[in-house]
């Protein structure tokens, strides 16, 4: 296997919309590709749509979810191919025939200032509803987002990198390996080895419409101030929401500590080390330890969030 990109596909009761996602693929503008596939013990179609291309097909037995099927996916594709770029992709969404060439070329512009480095290239996309109407013509700004803020104590709070739009190099996938059990998401955990050990670009263009329908695991979520005006401020009423997913960024960033303490800095150790025993400490404390680090998500919303729930 020697094409240059390495496209990762998952796949799980997929074919409502698998073909036309398979489409999109192979319609490409750029064709140095290949796909390798892991479907997470399908019982509807998907594996007869599968079949009917030339595609590595991981099969499985066991049912591993989407963050432990994209790790296993990225650990084959690294060693059984000598791709030098990775992208993840997801069944039910729909590529632009440029994406894998404009997030190439952009790839490339980081390259050539960064030689040697772990690098990713991440880029905005259309929320669309089940049969592609569009809801938002950019993500990033449905859910008011800035993807220029990602340096690692920003990510450790909230992730802005959306999987389905990564291009990642070798040397980061080499690097993110083991994603472990306990990161909240495969993309969530390659943006934080990005930001700390590489560099992450942007490409201000949305490569792909994300489709939003009743089997998303995650999906899109508007943020505005109407968004919560219709919802009753119930975002932030509900504290054991807030401690619940703060748990799961404390577990994440334990890990992170424990896997590359030998390779941070003495500033960043501290940093993580103050954050994940961040629960044992008194109100006024775990507050100071989120201002003292910069320890914030996006938002002035956000953070009220965050500071009244912690």
């Amino acid at each position: 296997m020697n094409k240059n990109v390495c496209i990762i596909l998952a796949t799980y009761n997929g074919e409502k919309y698998l073909k036309q996602q398979l489409k999109s693929l192979y319609g490409q503008s750029y064709k140095d590709f290949q796909i390798i596939v892991r479907d997470d013990s399908s019982s509807d179609g998907t594996k007869n749509i599968l079949n009917q291309y030339g595609m590595i097909v991981l099969e499985s037995q066991q049912n591993l979810g989407a963050k432990k099927s994209f790790a296993t996916l990225l650990e084959y594709a690294l060693q059984n191919s000598t791709s030098e770029y990775f992208m993840f992709c997801d069944q039910d969404d729909v590529w632009e025939e440029d994406k894998i060439e404009k997030t190439l070329t952009k790839m490339k512009e980081l390259e050539d200032k960064y030689l040697e480095l772990p690098l990713l290239v991440h880029t905005d996309l259309k929320v669309t509803g089940e049969s592609l109407n569009i809801l938002g013509k950019s993500m990033w700004s449905y859910e008011h987002i800035n993807p220029n803020i990602n340096s690692l104590n920003r990510l450790l709070i909230q992730n802005t990198v959306t999987g389905c739009t990564m291009m990642i190099n070798r040397r980061l996938a080499q690097m993110c390996l083991p994603i472990p059990d306990s990161c909240v998401m495969h993309d969530w955990w390659i943006g934080l080895v990005a930001s700390e050990f590489g560099k992450i670009g942007c490409l201000d263009e949305a490569t792909m419409s994300y489709r939003q329908h009743s089997s998303n695991s995650i999906g899109a979520k508007g943020f505005s101030y109407i968004d919560i005006l219709k919802k009753g401020f119930s975002i932030f009423l509900n504290r054991n929401l807030y401690i619940k997913y703060l748990a799961m960024n404390i577990a994440q960033a334990r890990v992170f500590l424990d896997m590359y303490r030998n390779k941070l800095d003495v500033n960043t150790i501290e940093m993580l080390e103050s954050f994940v025993s961040i629960e044992t400490k008194s109100f006024w404390k775990k507050r100071k330890i989120l201002f003292k680090y910069k320890l914030l998500k996006q938002g002035f919303m956000r953070n009220i969030g965050l500071f009244s729930k912690i």
